[in-house]
């Protein structure tokens, strides 16, 4: 009862309406939605980093100043260090969610047959499979880097950092669901037509779930000047998506920004877009993390070793209202 009447006051107090306005609005408007989806997002993994025995300080989102305020090494969300650390040496952490639209975007997967050859080279890919995206990585970035150097002579082009073990955007983990290519035709022919349309995509009861980030932030490479709508590398440390708009669940999936694959013809830069894994149909319900990807932050941690970086204190969102919502 008490947290009714909280809801209750917080409603009217604030938006001046009442609880059964308030949700009609909410219900009507997406973009609302989204914000409250992130806001929630936020103060889940603070909450969670906190559990694990973090101090966990908010970055402002828009610094007095603007953009030009904005610090390079703090636009993630938040700060965190260990608790009792007396060193400054902070790790910067960017909160994110996935994308609603990967499975129907462009009908990308509204038919068995373009299903049948998106999933193939993902659950029976070829033994040089990431050796063949890490060369044409690396062909992309090459040609970049010669153009890049001619138009601008003494300078140095950022380095190719791939690994090819985790090449390129996508790691995925099929394994063993579909001993070979027949059992996954014949289990994609016996799947209704219902589960190829975008009702069914849209709302998570489709063939496939895709887990695929969603970052567009537009920046400009500081030593390439390259303009591509995508975080840098730099931004932040770590990166932790909230799982929940595809699965139902808050879960975070975390990556080191310097640990996964960067663009290949903007080395500054992220891919805008990364999957972390495909949920199958009654098959597989549960997604895998397969490296950089993690959801175990501490492992993380201790596996990619990401780079502490001192913190900007006026960077810090010293607001109460975010206090007073983890209350």
């Amino acid at each position: 009862m008490q947290e009714q009447d909280n809801l209750k006051s917080f409603v009217e107090n604030r938006f001046g309406v009442t609880q059964e306005i308030f949700l009609q609005a909410l219900q009507n408007s997406p973009s609302a939605n989204g914000y409250i989806t992130g806001a929630i997002s936020e103060l889940l993994l603070k909450n969670h980093l906190e559990s694990l025995g973090y101090e966990v300080l908010r970055i402002k989102e828009k610094p007095a100043g603007g953009n030009n305020a904005k610090n390079s090494e703090a636009r993630g969300d938040f700060y965190i260090r260990k608790n009792g650390n007396p060193e400054n040496k902070w790790l910067v952490i960017e909160c994110k969610g996935l994308k609603s639209n990967s499975e129907f975007r462009g009908s990308k997967l509204d038919n068995k047959d373009k299903l049948f050859r998106f999933l193939k080279p993902l659950a029976f890919p070829k033994i040089d499979a990431k050796q063949k995206i890490y060369d044409k990585g690396l062909k992309a970035y090459n040609k970049t880097k010669e153009d890049w150097e001619k138009k601008n002579p003494n300078k140095k082009f950022p380095p190719f950092l791939w690994n090819v073990e985790n090449a390129g955007a996508i790691n995925v983990n099929l394994n063993g669901i579909w001993k070979d290519e027949q059992s996954l035709k014949i289990w994609i022919d016996s799947q209704p037509d219902e589960f190829f349309t975008e009702y069914a995509y849209r709302n998570a009861e489709g063939a496939i779930v895709i887990l695929e980030t969603h970052q567009p932030s537009k920046r400009i490479g500081e030593i390439t000047q390259i303009n591509q709508t995508a975080p840098l590398v730099k931004d932040f440390n770590i990166m932790a998506v909230d799982l929940f708009l595809r699965t139902g669940k808050h879960e975070f999936a975390f990556m080191n920004s310097e640990k996964i694959s960067h663009s290949p013809t903007s080395p500054e830069h992220l891919y805008q877009n990364y999957t972390i894994d495909v949920l199958v149909k009654n098959e597989k319900t549960q997604p895998v993390f397969t490296p950089p990807w993690y959801n175990d932050f501490e492992k993380l941690v201790q596996e990619t070793t990401p780079k502490t970086r001192e913190i900007d204190e006026s960077q810090l969102d010293t607001r109460e209202i975010f206090d007073n919502l983890h209350e």
